[in-house]
Formats: C-alpha cells, structure tokens, sequence
C-alpha cells in the first residue's frame, strides 16, 4: 500500500468513524463526523466556474494527498462565571451539540466537509448570559512542526445575551508545504459583543482557507478584524449574517504581500432583520509578483429596512508586477435604505507623500515602510489588544525591508 492510498483512506468514512470513536466522542458528533466524510468524499474540489473561486486556481491541489494531523493548539483566557474557554470537547456539551454546524453546514462544500470530518482539539468559547471576559482569550494553533499535512482548525464561539468577548486566533507554521483548512462559527445573542482577530503568521509554503461565519441576534455587535502578511495563499470568507434588529458588523482586513503570494478576501454583509448596520474595509499593499482579490457582496433583503451598509477595498502595488482585483456587488432588495455603497482603489502609493517623507531624509524604502505601516493601523480598530499597532508596524517593516519593490 503506497504512502498515497493509505492518506486518502484517512478522509474515507470508515476511517473517520473509527477516529471519533477512539476519541471517545459522543454518539451525535460520530455521527456528524460520518456525514461530513460522506460529503467530502462526493462533493468536487471548487473551481473557477464558481465566482468566490474566479481568481484562484485550485488545479493541481489533491486534498487527498495531505494526511490530516492534529496542530498544537493553546487556550489563554479566563472565563467568567458559569463561561468557558478551551477545548471543544472539554466544553459544556449542550452547547457543542446545540451551536456546532449550526451557522456553516456540512454539506456546504468539500473544504469545509473535511473540516467538520478532520477538526481535532477544537476550541470553544461559551459566554454566558450578562457575562463578560476581561481579558481576550488569545488561540493559538502552532503547526510549526509539521510538513506535508493538513489541519483543521475548528473554532465555535457562542456568546449569550449581553455577552462580550474578544477572540484572538493566531496561526503558525515553520518553511513546509502546510494546507490548513479552518472554519470559524460565531453566534451572537442579543445585544452581545464579540470582537475577533484573525492574526495570520504563516510561513511561506502554507496555503490557508479559512470560512467565518456569524449570526446576530437584535442589537449584537461583531467586529472581524484580519491580519494576512504569510503564507503561499490564503483564501479568507468572512460572512456576517445580520438577522436581528439593529445588529452591527465591522469586518476589516490588511494584506502585504511579495513575491509570488496570492490573498483572496470574500466578505458578505446579509443584511436580514431591520435597521443594521455594517461596514467592510479590505487593504491591501503588493510588492513582488504578489496578488490581492477581493469579492464583496452586500445583500439587503426586503425586510431589512433601515439598513446602512459600506464596503471599501483600497490595494496599494510597490511594484511594476503586483495586481489587484476588486469585485465588489450589491444586492438590495428593498428601496428603504439609508445608505448602501461600495468603492475599490488600486494604484501606487501616493507621490506627493513619497516625496514629502523622502524630503525629510528617508529612503525610498523607509518612505514606503512608514506609509504602508500607517495604510494598515485602521485595522486595529477597537480591539483591546495592548501594543498590537506596534507589533503590526515591526511586522510590517520587516517585511518590506527585503520585499522586491
């Protein structure tokens, strides 16, 4: 039996089953995990056919040549009363059973399939009612170790009624081929606060698709905020649905790029109950051959009345063979709007402030790292995280002071 055959077996159902069952898990996630391997196992590999996927080509990727392995996953936070942070399965199990799989099904596609059939030590973060963390909960999945594999990070976080947490997830892998395939559920209560960011440090040869999908209850709060400057590709969806009356989302994200890296953002504002609000900000700067998509869909339903909706995605090329592409859409079913727009930018940096800090005896280089390190501060937005705008600017310039620009 070939090293080959023997990994594709790894995704078969009765190889999944026979996993959950040496976990000990129960009798309604083995189930879960059969019908997860079930569809990974009939559903095609995304194609080009399909607009999310347009602008990045997936020929040549064989899931089933990535045998999936366990990353090394750490939980930091303490909860509150009656909360919880940690593993998955460590967890309160009605809220597992009742919230996992319950905003990003199954059967939605192969990738996500695999997930919820591969996902060991999964995290779970529960805030109970009236509740609040007073420090983020900071995840950590480290699969520095590992070449040649796949992992699957699986995330749920439920927060109740008047809940507030804020959620660091952060990713490392070391210089080998790593796929990484992660789902994010997020269900917020009514009038719960929910902050997350996604800090993306990715070695070179990983490529990274990560789903984020929330529901909101009347007057949630959810705020996504994404750090993409790893990694070979990283496809991030990031999906907020707004189903409660005046429930808010901000969803922001920055990438730098070079060489050959390939970001693909795809956000979706689903305007759904009355009188909500969003907002989407996608940045990108490209040094290199790197490249940027963003695919944005602003969707107001008819009973979404009131609805206030903005996405913006501004790209900056530091060199001749960058490119960018932007596809923002609306869709509005409902003329009682106050406000839904989009916009899209792509083109140098500005010259006249090239030239001004230049003036003041900088370098080209220098310019180029303090303007691109400023482009990105807006993506800290309200997340209380000490000292990030400074550890996101060093990670900036050690970025661009050997980028090909």
């Amino acid at each position: 039996m070939t090293d080959r055959t023997a990994t594709a077996e790894r995704y078969t159902e009765s190889q999944v089953a026979a996993a959950s069952i040496e976990r000990g898990e129960p009798q309604w996630l083995q189930e879960a995990r059969a019908e997860a391997a079930r569809a990974t196992s009939a559903l095609p590999m995304p194609t080009a056919a399909l607009r999310p996927w347009r602008y990045t080509d997936l020929q040549g990727l064989d899931l089933e040549a990535f045998p999936p392995h366990p990353a090394a996953i750490t939980v930091e936070g303490t909860a509150p009363a009656g909360g919880f942070a940690g593993r998955l399965t460590g967890g309160p199990a009605e809220v597992a059973r009742e919230h996992l799989g319950s905003v990003v099904a199954t059967t939605e596609g192969k990738f996500i399939a695999a997930n919820a059939a591969q996902w060991e030590d999964g995290v779970l973060v529960h805030v109970p009612r009236g509740q609040a963390f007073e420090q983020p909960v900071v995840v950590t999945i480290d699969a520095a170790g590992l070449a040649s594999a796949a992992v699957y990070p699986r995330v749920l976080v439920v927060a109740e009624e008047q809940g507030e947490v804020t959620i660091v997830l952060r990713t490392r892998s070391g210089a080998d081929p790593l796929l990484a395939i992660g789902v994010v559920e997020v269900i917020a209560g009514q009038a719960a606060r929910v902050k997350l960011l996604l800090d993306d440090q990715w070695g070179e040869a990983t490529r990274d698709f990560t789903w984020v999908r929330a529901r909101l209850a009347k007057d949630a709060d959810l705020q996504v905020a994404s750090v993409a400057i790893g990694g070979q590709l990283l496809k991030q969806t990031v999906e907020v649905l707004l189903e409660g009356e005046g429930a808010t989302s901000v969803i922001r994200a920055v990438a730098l790029g070079n060489a050959d890296q390939h970001f693909d953002f795809v956000t979706l504002q689903d305007h759904i109950g009355p009188r909500t609000t969003s907002e989407v900000e996608v940045k990108s700067a490209l040094a290199g051959a790197s490249r940027s998509v963003y695919y944005g869909i602003t969707r107001v339903g008819e009973g979404a009345h009131g609805a206030n909706a903005d996405q913006a995605n501004k790209n900056l090329l530091l060199s001749g063979s960058a490119k960018a592409d932007s596809d923002p859409v609306l869709e509005i079913l409902t003329a009682d709007v106050i406000r839904c727009g989009h916009g899209a930018t792509v083109g140098p940096v500005d010259q006249e402030a090239l030239f001004y800090l230049q003036s003041r005896g900088l370098d080209r280089r220098q310019a180029l790292q303090l303007l691109v390190a400023g482009f990105f501060q807006s993506v800290v937005g309200e997340l209380p995280l000490e000292g990030f705008g400074e550890q996101l600017e060093e990670r900036v310039f050690a970025k661009l002071q050997t980028a090909d620009l």
